[in-house]
């Protein structure tokens, strides 16, 4: 079983709401879907003018109270029906709930989906009612896809050997920035974006002493990078370019501009390393 890219990112929220205007506001996202899935009111946003097939989501979910946004699920595609991977994976002893998702280390957890032959929505499951939303077909989207989801993690080296294992990826790259260990894994015979890099699905942030993986940041595709910091500033979003094209977004929910096919060159300000305490490396 092997992951083909992510489908979406759920996020557990204060104010869905809030992050709903924000995500149209600055990126050009529409509210797809609303309603109750499994008894629990949610909104789905999306991308309305790319096809079904390729089109990536942030299912956002009411949590009153907490102090800030944070991971419930990442959605990734698989190159297998989802029914033959969730019969692959409890044959082979790992733990997968009722809706799909996959439990990892630190309580991280990998929704198993597909781009092309998603599970249809129920329709004799009382508890789940979902309403498409009226779509705005002249508002332009800055985003493609996700273009990853990096988290916070206690045990990098954990987490990668449990993605190693249930998806066959099979290189690691370990390195610091700015002062931040940062641990990848990702497929040795990946397509490389417009500069060479192969870039994982989870870059994993050392924390220390935390006892649940979280999220960092999520990063859009866009198809000009460049010219999608000028938009997103002219809409009253600041653009972080010492901390790697980093927007800072309502509940501390973080995200990043990024793209496969015009990603910032090596000496953009975007990449700027910073202080590099240990030699950079491979393994």
């Amino acid at each position: 079983m092997r992951a083909v890219g992510i489908t979406h990112v759920a996020l557990e929220l204060s104010s869905p709401t809030r992050m709903e205007r924000y995500l149209r506001d600055v990126f050009g996202m529409q509210l797809l879907q609303q309603g109750y899935w499994k008894g629990e009111y949610i909104r789905v946003m999306g991308f309305p003018a790319q096809p079904q097939a390729d089109r990536s989501l942030l299912v956002l979910y009411n949590r009153p109270f907490i102090s800030r946004g944070r991971l419930r699920h990442v959605g990734f595609a698989v190159d297998v029906p989802v029914d033959d991977a969730i019969v692959d994976l409890r044959r082979r002893g790992y733990e997968v709930d009722a809706e799909d998702v996959l439990i990892g280390p630190g309580d991280l957890r990998i929704k198993i989906d597909s781009v092309r032959q998603p599970r249809p929505v129920s329709t004799q499951d009382p508890s789940t009612r979902m309403a498409r939303a009226p779509l705005q077909a002249s508002l332009p989207c800055l985003v493609r896809k996700i273009h990853h989801v990096a988290l916070e993690c206690a045990d990098p080296d954990a987490t990668l050997a449990w993605q190693a294992d249930v998806f066959g990826m099979d290189y690691t790259r370990h390195h610091d920035r700015r002062g931040e260990i940062i641990s990848q894994i990702y497929y040795s015979d990946g397509t490389p974006d417009a500069i060479g890099r192969k870039m994982s699905f989870l870059p994993l942030f050392l924390r220390r002493g935390i006892g649940r993986t979280d999220l960092n940041h999520i990063a859009f595709d866009m198809a000009d990078a460049e010219a999608a910091i000028g938009i997103i500033e002219s809409r009253g979003a600041k653009v972080d370019f010492p901390q790697d094209a980093i927007i800072h977004g309502p509940e501390e929910v973080w995200v990043q501009i990024d793209s496969v096919d015009t990603p910032f060159p090596i000496n953009h300000p975007a990449n700027q390393t910073g202080v590099t305490f240990i030699p950079y490396h491979n393994r």
